[in-house]
């Protein structure tokens, strides 16, 4: 196992058993496997960003709408389900040596997927009831030390080193234009449209885009860390954040401004959106990705922020 907090360079690969990132894997797994099926968008970005191709995977036209990391790659992959719901049937026609999936929505099936093929779930966040989640790591981390696991299970640890350089590379050159305009310490909120009246998933303090905040020397809002690493909120919890711009991804890229976006009649109350320090970030940002989402969605975070008034 590789923690990506302390062995970013050598990428140390050591036994399942004992890995914190893993919740459930088959008593044989094989050292190098070749055809892979993939049951959740995080690990086809991971087995992507580590130049293999997957021999099945799961929603694949989701993928290209949230994630959409070398989605060409993914072109006539057959597939085996929704994330949801995979199917056995499909997933055995591919003749996989390694099925990856996550524990939340699969350890119901594990034991049908063990029967079709080695099979290892990961557990999808740091555990915030049980102290593994309680702000000192993000979600950031944890995807990251999944990415590491998967890396060392294909032998593709090389590959696994070159994309962390060019995430810290990314995340480092993003913070220091931050610095440079003045904006390093600036607090923001990262909501995601649901299609719900004024109600929103915001990220909290140990999602992914708290992680990447860190790193760029920003403050994500709101602090607390939570299961999920989000909560849900609505304008009405704005009114009082005076020093909180708001990014707001939406789920269409026909959205033409923020009035039109965000119609509820509380929002011209808000602070932020007085001051035009609410801005609207185009969908194909997935917040529960791995190191690829993870530069693009620093990227965009810094793009945003130098973007609005100060």
């Amino acid at each position: 196992m590789c923690l990506a907090l302390t062995c970013r360079a050598a990428l140390a690969c050591a036994p399942l058993a004992g890995n914190p990132t893993v919740s459930q894997f088959s008593k044989t797994v094989p050292a190098h496997p070749k055809r892979i099926v993939v049951l959740e968008f995080m690990f086809a970005e991971d087995v992507a960003a580590l130049d293999l191709t997957p021999v099945g995977v799961v929603d694949p036209a989701y993928y290209d709408g949230w994630i959409g990391y070398d989605s060409a790659r993914f072109k006539g992959v057959p597939t085996v389900g929704t994330r949801q719901e995979p199917s056995l049937e499909a997933i055995a026609s591919t003749r996989p040596d390694l099925i990856i999936g996550v524990g939340y929505r699969h350890a119901p099936i594990f034991a049908a997927l063990d029967r079709i093929a080695p099979t290892v779930l990961f557990q999808f966040s740091p555990d915030v009831e049980n102290g593994s989640g309680d702000g000192a790591r993000t979600q950031l981390d944890w995807t990251r030390s999944i990415f590491h696991t998967i890396a060392c299970m294909t032998g593709r640890e090389q590959e696994a080193r070159e994309a962390d350089a060019k995430l810290d590379a990314g995340l480092a050159r993003d913070a220091a234009r931050l610095k440079e305009a003045g904006l390093s310490g600036t607090r923001f909120a990262l909501l995601q449209d649901l299609g719900l009246p004024d109600r929103y998933w915001a990220y909290t303090g140990n999602s992914t885009a708290a992680g990447v905040a860190r790193a760029l020397g920003v403050k994500l809002w709101p602090e607390k860390p939570t299961r999920e690493g989000t909560v849900y909120l609505n304008s009405a919890d704005f009114l009082k954040r005076q020093d909180v711009a708001v990014l707001f991804v939406t789920t269409s890229a026909a959205a033409t401004s923020v009035d039109a976006t965000l119609d509820s009649p509380v929002w011209r109350f808000v602070p932020a959106k007085k001051d035009k320090r609410v801005t609207l970030v185009e969908p194909n940002i997935w917040g529960f990705g791995g190191p690829m989402s993870a530069l693009k969605l620093g990227n965009v975070i810094t793009e945003k922020l130098l973007s609005l008034p100060r």
